[in-house]
């Protein structure tokens, strides 16, 4: 029978000694805490101090709910899943222009800890799932910088869940600081001009991604910005669309080449067409990013192409402009950047090209 520990400071909380050793001699304690109200809530812990960092905040927590307005009696009980779909389901986020990357990252925590009660997601947790993004990639190894991204993700989550009147047992500690993985310099991968012709190759099967790779390498727009084109925003007959949600909330007007205006012409006269949106399923339905994913990785893995990314035909199409005579101010221009910081990583492919200004010097030297 499990010996009942009286010491405990708080009159919420009751700490069981349980008869069966551990391996290393010593005896695990169960934890009960039960306030009135709220269901009992139990785990285990090797040493008594564990158990009172996790009990003591947690009965003082919900002691001091009792008789609040609008407590969640559930709280105990409340999983990360629960609080990850009302999240989803709030009207707010919906709206959000980046709403179907929110959902795709927060379903992995739903997936991987979405049956974890809320007040047992704690920093271990954390930083076993930071260390569980890092080796778990589907399809690939995931950068650090999608590791952040799915960190993040979870503790927007988190703050909307505090700031929507959930307690949560992290209230009174911040974030963990260090939690975040060191991101490398940016990103300067872009195809040469043998791969981006097998990539188009390849693409043939799929006229509509083989339009949407064109139109982002033409134009350098993000993928969510091409999700989100509609028919309305392009302008066939003056070769330019229109960018009217941005990541800078700045709308923007880019020039399309003759290939992205011939290949638009031909989606738009296709069986499976919208009035609205222009990249569609098979069905008529918008495509999001996970299809337009999908169908990516076929035709990349076909083009054999390796330690590339959609985001990288943005890259392309910034050093295809700064190779053959665009300014740092023009490629800005086009790709949206409102600094020229973003643009210097391509830099180097122009560095000792001359310039216009070339000539007209070069005949003042000659006296």
């Amino acid at each position: 029978m499990a010996k009942r520990n009286s010491t405990v400071p708080h009159p919420y909380v009751t700490f069981f000694e349980k008869p069966r050793k551990n391996r290393d001699g010593s005896r695990s304690i169960l934890t009960l805490v039960r306030v009135p109200g709220f269901k009992r809530f139990s785990k285990t812990f090797k040493t008594k101090r564990e158990a009172e960092a996790w009990s003591l905040p947690l009965a003082k927590d919900l002691a001091e709910q009792q008789g609040k307005a609008g407590v969640r009696p559930n709280l105990p009980t409340l999983t990360i899943a629960q609080l990850i779909n009302q999240y989803l389901d709030d009207p707010k986020t919906e709206e959000l222009k980046s709403y179907e990357d929110y959902a795709v990252r927060a379903n992995w925590w739903k997936e991987n800890y979405g049956r974890l009660k809320v007040l047992e997601f704690d920093v271990p947790v954390l930083y076993e799932a930071r260390n569980k993004l890092l080796t778990s990639g589907r399809h690939e190894v995931r950068s650090a910088g999608t590791v952040n991204r799915h960190l993040a993700v979870m503790r927007l989550i988190w703050n909307w869940g505090k700031e929507s009147g959930w307690r949560l047992p992290q209230d009174n500690r911040a974030w963990p600081r260090k939690l975040q993985m060191k991101e490398p310099a940016g990103r300067n991968r872009f195809l040469n001009p043998d791969e981006l012709s097998m990539l188009l190759k390849m693409a043939e099967s799929d006229p509509v991604v083989r339009t949407a790779i064109l139109v982002s390498v033409a134009t350098g727009v993000r993928q969510g910005e091409l999700l989100r084109l509609k028919w309305a925003d392009v302008d066939l007959m003056n070769n330019r669309i229109t960018i009217l949600e941005t990541k800078n909330a700045t709308p923007r007007r880019v020039h399309l080449t003759g290939q992205a205006v011939a290949a638009l012409e031909k989606l738009k006269a296709a069986k499976v067409v919208s009035p609205v949106s222009v990249f569609l399923l098979d069905d008529g339905k918008p495509m999001k990013q996970a299809q337009l994913e999908m169908r990516w990785r076929r035709i990349r893995t076909a083009a054999a192409l390796e330690n590339f990314r959609w985001h990288d035909l943005r890259h392309t199409c910034a050093s295809i402009l700064a190779q053959n005579g665009a300014s740092s101010l023009q490629i800005a221009d086009v790709l949206g950047h409102k600094t020229l910081q973003m643009v210097k990583r391509y830099a180097h492919l122009v560095q000792g090209a001359p310039v216009k200004a070339h000539a007209a010097l070069d005949d003042m030297l000659k006296g």
